[in-house]
């Protein structure tokens, strides 16, 4: 009787991480326009609500080209949806940090941009320095840069420029497949128990 209780408990715990985290997810960013900005990264989305999320933390590391270096996500302006937006400290950018996972983005509806117009404000530790990286409205994402000066780089960063080809992805979640493994062999433990 108690292993069949703990196999319940093990699906209930694993049914309610699962369900709970499907609220908030990791995203990577990956990018080379061919013109020799490179780049990759990672947003953490939280949801604020029903088909509310925000970019919580985040980077861009650059590997090449003219804003070479680590970037963090800027949240100490806080975030809003579209059409809402916050002025950029450097006062280079408009931006939100709200991110749309179910699709719903209310700016591009018939596309699945993750990102609005506005899109997520990125910041070196020290100076003025900014990138902007916003969804566009077929699909691609633009990489807007103030380094050094106002405004000087704005980089198409859609795979090879096309329409549905996002450079931002979900990246796996490693505790739903242990959490569903682990359930597995409780169960498995739980049946074999019961035969003995």
């Amino acid at each position: 009787m108690k292993t069949l209780n703990i196999t319940k408990l093990c699906a209930l715990l694993a049914w309610y991480l699962t369900t709970t985290t499907a609220d908030a997810a990791l995203y990577d960013i990956t990018f080379d326009d061919g013109n020799g900005n490179v780049g990759s990264g990672q947003v953490d989305v939280q949801s604020a609500g029903i088909n509310n999320f925000y970019a919580a933390s985040g980077y861009l590391q650059m590997t090449a080209g003219g804003a070479s270096g680590t970037w963090n996500l800027y949240t100490a302006g806080g975030t809003t949806t579209y059409p809402g937006y916050i002025l950029s400290p450097g006062g280079g950018y408009i931006y939100n940090n709200a991110v749309y996972p179910t699709g719903q983005n209310p700016q591009y509806p018939s596309t699945s941009s993750l990102l609005d117009v506005y899109g997520l404000l990125f910041r070196q530790s020290s100076g003025n320095n900014e990138l902007n990286l916003w969804g566009n409205a077929d699909g691609t994402y633009t990489l807007g840069g103030s380094v050094g000066g106002f405004q000087n780089f704005n980089v198409n960063i859609g795979f090879g420029g096309t329409a549905g080809n996002p450079i931002i992805t979900q990246a796996p979640e490693p505790t739903a497949i242990a959490l569903a493994t682990l359930t597995g062999v409780f169960a498995a433990f739980g049946r074999f128990r019961r035969r003995r």
